[in-house]
């Protein structure tokens, strides 16, 4: 008996709790349902998963040729790489520096590892540079001929990841149309790319894209002025690689993934 006199079946009263908890949880499954799925992002994000990279060891990565057309009617033959099969998903387009080539995204397993998380990634020589494989000829408007050479590969707004030497392409392409650079990128990761002092801070507010700006710790050559330009960008992210120089994405593979694949699940769909 209760102190009122009246009997309390326990078994009735972990029903009627077990009961109104279960309504609880019902009526507010989306708010637990997110919250866990944050959670769970959360500590998948702290690396890329083994179940990817062993993924990533079964693809090929095939080398082909494309003709571009340039300036006065001419054309130049462009080498680029990309994963065998084909996966899918967002169109992603490694440019490099003046040291290195597409075979260096595949050395560091960059492309398997991308197709591997579902996306499509295109690397490309440009036709300048030490290691390229492509004709060196001069191009004339390097985004225009950036834009051709996307054509060219159908690729549908690309993600852009424009280390060094490939700024001179890839900050032209992106300035020729700012208020449509949504139809012609979808998010832009320059890492110490050259020629950002061609813009004023004016300029690059007007370029709204998503960006992750990303630069070596001990890079004391372009990293911080450009870096300190491109933070004029209205929608950009900041990472610094620690011990790494220059060539971030090459020095720290591993932390480079990481941070686009973070950028690419939040920024782009």
């Amino acid at each position: 008996m209760s102190p009122s006199g009246i009997h309390v079946n326990k078994s009735v009263v972990l029903l009627i709790l077990a009961i109104t908890v279960g309504i609880i949880v019902f009526n507010n499954y989306k708010y637990f349902s997110t919250f866990l799925m944050k959670k769970n992002t959360d500590v998948e994000m702290n690396k890329i998963s083994q179940a990817v990279l062993d993924k990533a060891k079964t693809l090929d990565v095939e080398t082909h040729k494309i003709k571009v057309k340039i300036k006065d009617g001419q054309s130049v033959e462009i080498v680029y790489r990309d994963v065998i099969p084909k996966l899918g998903g967002r169109d992603i387009l490694f440019l490099h520096g003046q040291a290195f080539s597409s075979e260096d995204w595949e050395k560091t397993n960059t492309l398997a590892i991308f197709s591997a998380l579902g996306y499509q990634p295109v690397a490309v020589d440009l036709p300048e540079g030490k290691s390229t494989k492509s004709e060196k000829v001069d191009v004339g408007d390097r985004g225009l001929f950036l834009e051709k050479l996307i054509t060219a590969l159908d690729l549908r707004t690309p993600v852009i990841v424009s280390p060094s030497m490939s700024g001179s392409y890839s900050l032209p392409f992106l300035f020729m149309d700012p208020v449509n650079v949504s139809k012609r990128s979808a998010g832009f990761i320059p890492i110490a790319p050259v020629q950002t002092e061609s813009y004023s801070p004016e300029k690059y507010k007007s370029l709204n894209i998503p960006t992750a700006i990303v630069y070596g710790e001990n890079d004391k050559s372009i990293g911080p002025a450009s870096t300190t330009n491109l933070k004029n960008l209205p929608d950009h992210e900041l990472h610094m690689i620690k011990g790494a120089g220059h060539a971030a994405w090459k020095d720290k593979p591993e932390e480079f993934h990481l941070i686009l694949y973070k950028f690419l699940l939040k920024k782009t769909k």
